[in-house]
Order: structure tokens, then sequence, then C-alpha cells
């Protein structure tokens, strides 16, 4: 039986209601599914954003301290003049770093330049190049914006991460 043609017992009014396609109240019930459906992912989109940042900022954490721990060993092994009187085998700052240190190999050698880091890296979390840090007489806990000998770095944010532990203390 063919419905699409008309009858000749049935008018060709009746034939219109069935047309294919959507009607609006199917459309917006699609469209309402597919906003809760996207309203439900937007979180894992959100957390997903914020664990690559954690992840950036655990990538560039580690870059600067094993620079700091590199010229520490190049120290340790006379390799590199002191700065200071009170010098503790540490770099100043992280400027130092990127600036470049003569560093000489051997007592024979001419000093080579060696930069530890390219540059100071940006803080993902707060988008500045700029990093607490603590020097090697600080106690352990103690964050400043500029230290004498440079132990370690710090991001400045005070945002919790993921983990509800603070960036800060990373």
């Amino acid at each position: 039986m063919m419905l699409d043609r008309p009858h000749p017992d049935r008018p060709a009014r009746l034939l219109l209601g069935r047309e294919r396609g959507l009607t609006f109240i199917e459309m917006l019930v699609v469209l309402a599914l597919m906003a809760v459906l996207a309203l439900g992912a937007l979180p894992l989109v959100h957390n997903k954003y914020r664990r690559m940042k954690e992840i950036e900022l655990k990538r560039k954490l580690h870059t600067m301290r094993a620079a700091i721990d590199l010229y520490h060993e190049y120290a340790a092994q006379g390799m590199i003049e002191p700065w200071d009187l009170d010098w503790q085998m540490y770099p100043k700052d992280l400027e130092m770093l990127v600036e470049g240190i003569e560093v000489k190999p051997a007592l024979d050698q001419d000093p080579v330049l060696i930069r530890f880091l390219r540059k100071i890296p940006v803080d993902p979390m707060t988008g500045e190049a700029e990093w607490d840090c603590r020097a090697y007489d600080d106690e352990p806990d103690e964050r400043n914006s500029r230290c004498d000998n440079l132990y370690d770095v710090f991001s400045t944010s005070s945002d919790f991460a993921l983990d509800e532990s603070l960036y800060s203390d990373w």
C-alpha cells in the first residue's frame, strides 16, 4: 500500500500531515538532550585543562630545579668562581642561570660560558615569569620573591590543585 500517492477515496490534504522530517517539538527535545550532555561534559573538560596546566607547572619546576642542582654540582667541583663572600655554591637568582656562568672544566682549560636556562619560564598558573624562592639559609616553609642564594623555586599562585594541595607548596 502506497501512502505517498493520493488515493481516490482520500483528499490530498490528509497526506500533508505525513511528510517526513522532524517536528518543532522533536527538535526542541533533541536540542535539550544535547545541552544536558554538553553541560555534563563541561567539568571534565575544565579538569582536563587544569590537569594539563599542572603537568606543565611540574615540568617547569623540575627544569628550574635541575638547573639549580647542576649549578651547585659545578660549584661543588670548583668549576665556578664564587660570586660573593657568603656564597654557598648556589646561584644568586634565576637571571644568573639565564645569562650564563663561566665554568672552568679543568685548570689548563679556558672557561666556557654555560647557560643553565634558556629563559625564565612562565608560571602556567599565574601567566607571569615570576617565581617565589627559598635561599639556602631559609626555613623549609619560607617563601620570598628575592633570594640571595637560590636553593629552590615555587609557584606564586595561591590556588589549590586538583589534589587539594597548594600550587605554592609543590
